[in-house]
């Protein structure tokens, strides 16, 4: 069953927008609903990130191997992340 949901005009053109790189990465016709759900699965894949950065705090303190290190493993993480999605730079 199927339900209407209210966007503002940006929103609907962002979602829009998404869409199409989404078909292209699929190659494929998605709609509105596995694109939304794409983005939902994407932000449940984010948590871990978030809770390692959080532990972040007072990185200064460490030392500088360590926080090359672990910046270096969020940059690939990122990277991983937005090829998952098709988002080229």
């Amino acid at each position: 069953m199927s339900t209407t949901i209210q966007v503002s005009r940006r929103t609907k053109r962002e979602l829009v927008k998404f869409v199409s790189e989404l078909q292209l990465k699929l190659g494929r016709r998605v709609s509105f609903d596995e694109a939304i759900l794409t983005l939902l699965r994407e932000r449940k894949r984010s948590y871990p990130a978030r809770r390692e950065l959080r532990s972040f705090k007072g990185i200064l303190s460490r030392e500088e191997g360590e926080v090359r290190r672990l910046l270096e493993d969020l940059r690939r993480e990122e990277e991983r992340r937005l090829e998952m999605l098709g988002v080229t730079e």
